[in-house]
């Protein structure tokens, strides 16, 4: 038949008629020639302006919610305690700021001058030669610094062993109820937090290191008494300040995601052009939490500077390092979903790059839908009811992804992104399956 045109596949056939339904449909809804459009836009001047301000509360609130999580997760979480100060204890910094603290209150009851001139002096009573005693004078001081050396070396290598690693982990997780009861304000326990820093009592790593120097022969070691000393995790003049705000994130931990969450839906629903608010959401999030890593690492330095002479930069360093690690974890999470949903939203559009990018990628999935007939896979009504019911299909396999996503105790970015690039390929996989029913053969009209 002249004109006629033919197709390589059922499938080609199909989406042909779907566009000419579809020319169709729009054909028979367009006003008459000469009168206006009708539209359908939602006015109203305040539309935007209420949006835009939800928009603006909820990247606002969107750092706040990771600080209140890590917060809750911190305080009410021993595991996830653990899990931020264990670390330290293989922290090369860590371990010798911990190791000088042990030795100077190891030294201030153990006077080693005063016990190797006890021992000089009680060889020298015994009647030593002149030449014997003034070689034994001269020896005292090298004594003394060998000594010192000694007691050191064994409080470096406890520190630095694996016992000394599980006394860390053990003396923290028996503080943390004491941690948390400092940070609601009692100062009685292993963990205080007075006069700006937070502290973690040595008693007990102290009595490891002098049953450790005993065991090694260093019986002046059993001079050392009970001790009551600490070290400081944390130094801060503004420490009471953020022990506030802590207390009242963590209060705030259960309901400010579902706030800001609700805020952004409520932009979404009132926004005259809804893709536009759910893209702007998604943008303004992302740099909420591009912000909040910079401020992590703008804070740091100031925080350093601040502390006095005494304290180890390095140690320090390091502390603020691991206990912002987790917060940076959950907001690279947060990134990842934000900038996700911002995509999404650009592929929406209707016109422009995002459109364009839709379309090449509604032609290569076309592409493997071809290749898939040709190699003679036909996915039959499973293809079909894909094709009929696709966005159905779609939310649910979105809407599990989320719900499994949500369920995860502490997702990282990296979760984020397995997510969103399995979620992903399921659609991918799923639209490559879909297939509409093959159109029943033309009937040519009967000839009389």
């Amino acid at each position: 038949m002249a004109g006629s045109q033919t197709y390589d596949t059922p499938e080609e056939a199909a989406r042909e008629i779907e566009r000419l339904r579809a020319e169709l449909t729009r054909l028979r809804s367009a006003p008459p020639a000469g009168q206006p459009p009708v539209t359908t836009e939602r006015r109203g001047w305040w539309r935007p302006v209420v949006a835009g301000v939800l928009v603006v509360l909820a990247a606002l609130i969107a750092p706040l919610s990771v600080l209140a999580t890590w917060s809750n997760g911190q305080i009410q979480d021993t595991d996830r305690y653990l899990a931020t100060v264990a670390p330290l204890a293989d922290d090369p910094a860590v371990q010798g700021a911990i190791a000088a603290r042990m030795e100077q209150v190891i030294f201030s009851y153990l006077d080693v001058d005063a016990a190797v001139d006890e021992v000089v002096s009680a060889l020298q009573e015994r009647g030593l030669p002149d030449r014997a005693a003034t070689t034994l004078d001269g020896l005292s001081g090298p004594l003394s610094t060998g000594i010192r050396g000694f007691v050191e070396d064994r409080i470096l290598a406890v520190v630095q062993s694996d016992a000394f690693e599980q006394a860390w982990v053990e003396a923290n997780r028996t503080a943390h109820a004491e941690l948390v009861a400092a940070l609601n304000g009692d100062t009685d326990g292993a963990v205080v937090i007075e006069r700006g820093e937070v502290s973690v009592q040595l008693a007990t790593l102290i009595n490891t290191v002098k049953q450790q120097l005993v065991d090694a022969g260093f019986g002046i070691a059993d001079r050392i008494p009970e001790v009551d000393a600490s070290f400081a995790i944390v130094k801060s003049d503004d420490l009471e300040t953020a022990q506030n705000l802590l207390g009242w994130l963590d209060d705030l931990s259960m309901w400010l995601p579902v706030v800001g969450l609700a805020l952004i839906g409520v932009a979404v629903a009132i926004s005259r052009d809804r893709r536009r608010t759910v893209l702007a959401a998604g943008l303004a999030v992302a740099v909420a939490m591009l912000l909040l890593g910079a401020a992590l690492n703008v804070i740091r330095p100031f925080y350093l500077d601040a502390l006095p002479e005494s304290s180890s930069p390095e140690a320090a360093g390091a502390v603020y390092d691991q206990l912002v690690s987790f917060i940076r974890v959950a907001l690279r999470g947060v990134l990842v979903i934000a900038l996700t949903v911002t995509v999404v939203a650009w592929l929406s559009a209707a016109h422009g790059s995002g459109a364009a990018a839709r379309s090449a990628l509604s032609k290569g999935v076309d592409g493997l839908r071809r290749g898939r007939s040709r190699a003679g896979m036909d996915t039959g009504r499973l293809g079909v009811a894909l094709a009929t019911y696709r966005a159905p299909v779609r939310a649910t396999v979105v809407a599990v992804a989320a719900l499994l996503y949500l369920a995860q105790d502490h997702p990282t970015g990296g979760t984020a992104l397995v997510f969103v690039l399995v979620t992903a390929l399921v659609l991918l996989v799923l639209e490559v399956l879909a297939a509409r029913p093959e159109p029943a053969p033309a009937v040519p009209p009967a000839h009389e």
